[in-house]
């Protein structure tokens, strides 16, 4: 059987290593993301690479008409993809001004409403074949709220607890379902952090794990390894350990 999967979010970090990671792999891939100069670059090293095709979606996720016929169109040219990755994302700081709203809608759109909304598409298509592997990049950041980043948590710790519910809800249907929790990984959304980020790691190095945790459909990945700890103590942490050591450590880390 071909291997084929669809990633959104596929023109830079870890996006575009997941995309270039499953072209080594042999892959038939379909990307999708706003910035065509970037895709096609990706399409070029991926196919230098060895997947064995690559077709490209130019469309904003959070324009539902649009993602849904970009999402459609990749599905078909692959002949039904096996794996979807829900991976477009940004980032989002808290602000105390008038852009406060605007902010924090935007990256619940894309964090969370698009990601969610390709996760259900691509449910129905795999509901109808029988098979396939759902795959969404939440985040560390989504097991508690984050200082300085309501919007990005909340986006995340959506995305985590819809994935926990589509697991569940599909088991025994044929469709795995696998969340992926990155902690800091050197990409141009954690760049804009000021200090000094712990288990900083590579785009490359993340993706090989997250690959294969795709391709052996795990529940759940971590990456830096550190955090596959950190997670469920971050979780547990009582509210005042929680406010004291997290608005210190986490505002240094934001700047």
């Amino acid at each position: 059987m071909k291997k084929t999967i669809i990633i959104t979010g596929a023109s830079e970090g870890i996006g575009s290593a997941m995309a270039l990671e499953f072209a080594r792999r042999g892959y038939a891939l379909g990307l999708i993301s706003r910035r065509m100069e970037l895709l096609q670059k990706v399409k070029k090293d991926g196919l230098a690479l060895g997947a064995s095709q690559i077709h490209l979606e130019s469309v904003d996720v959070t324009d539902e008409i649009h993602f849904e016929s970009a999402l459609s169109s990749l599905d078909q040219k692959l002949g039904g993809a096996e794996f979807f990755v829900a991976n477009a994302g940004v980032t989002g700081r808290s602000s105390f001004d008038e852009t406060a709203w605007p902010s924090a809608k935007k990256t619940l759109l894309v964090n969370a409403m698009a990601a969610i909304h390709g996760l259900e598409v691509m449910k129905v298509k795999m509901l109808a074949r029988g098979r396939g592997t759902l795959v969404g990049v939440s985040s560390v950041a989504g097991s508690r709220g984050m200082p300085t980043g309501g919007a990005y948590s909340s986006s995340k710790a959506a995305l985590t607890t819809h994935l926990e519910t589509m697991r569940v809800d599909l088991k025994g249907m044929g469709i795995s379902v696998v969340t992926i929790a990155p902690g800091f990984i050197d990409t141009s959304l954690t760049k804009k952090n000021k200090g000094k980020m712990p288990f900083l790691m590579q785009p490359e190095d993340a993706a090989r794990i997250f690959a294969t945790a795709i391709e052996k459909k795990k529940v759940w990945a971590i990456a830096p390894r550190p955090y596959f700890f950190l997670y469920p103590i971050l979780q547990m942490l009582p509210r005042a350990w929680f406010d004291f050591i997290l608005s210190r450590t986490y505002r240094s880390i934001r700047g």
